[in-house]
């Protein structure tokens, strides 16, 4: 039987009023704007029953619009109870769980809700989520170049220093070409392209700020991303 309405509007209700910090974006999601990126908390329905799991999630702004930006995240985490397992909260129990489930999210998020966050903050919570299965048993295929990618990204948003330094790490990498080439990516031109993001850092800039001021996130309350 479907959960009402009204139950999930309780729900969502009471993720916004444990993290003002946070604005409502659906029904489902709470984000802020920190910089070049957008981060949350998103309750997930499970699919076979009426309950939700909560995930932090980390989102690039940078794409060619906010569709494409919010189509998939660069971080995606769960949260988990006191026996380790993720949280599965039941719609019409999620007043009995609700305490608890909020002091595992504050005390378990890769990243702060409040206040402005550092880029070493955001490079970090990157590296750790690309040390976790199932990344962590390839750690140069292309899925991990990806999170790679977005740490330069992140970086290139502060400056160019800091882009072209991350840049020589991920040169450094041996990575794994055969997987590259089953993605439909030639390594050599995908470090060309990073450079290439590098030197036309206005541009880059103008697409963040472009993204910022559309309707869908522009209302978001936001904090800085600093050196």
């Amino acid at each position: 039987m479907a959960i009402d309405k009204t139950i999930k509007k309780k729900v969502i209700e009471d993720w916004q009023n444990a993290f003002p910090q946070l604005t409502m974006y659906a029904q489902n999601k709470l984000y802020k704007v920190v910089g070049s990126c957008v981060l949350g908390i998103e309750l997930i329905k499970s699919p076979h029953t009426e309950s939700y799991s909560p995930y932090f999630v980390l989102y690039p702004i940078w794409k060619k619009d906010i569709k494409a930006s919010l189509d998939y995240p660069i971080y995606l985490s769960d949260f988990k109870n006191k026996k380790g397992y993720q949280y599965d909260i039941p719609y019409e129990k999620h007043s009995v769980f609700f305490d608890d489930v909020v002091n595992s999210v504050k005390n378990q998020t890769p990243l702060p809700f409040e206040g402005n966050i550092s880029l070493k903050q955001l490079a970090t919570s990157i590296e750790d989520s690309s040390q976790k299965p199932p990344l962590s048993a390839a750690p140069n295929s292309y899925l991990q170049a990806v999170l790679q990618e977005a740490k330069l990204k992140t970086a290139l948003f502060i400056s160019i220093e800091e882009a072209q330094k991350v840049l020589e790490q991920i040169s450094k990498r041996s990575w794994d070409v055969n997987h590259f080439k089953a993605c439909g990516i030639d390594v050599s031109q995908w470090l060309q392209g990073l450079q290439a993001t590098i030197t036309n850092r206005d541009e880059f800039l103008k697409q963040i700020e472009a993204n910022r001021q559309d309707k869908k996130i522009s209302h978001l309350k936001s904090s800085e991303l600093t050196a």
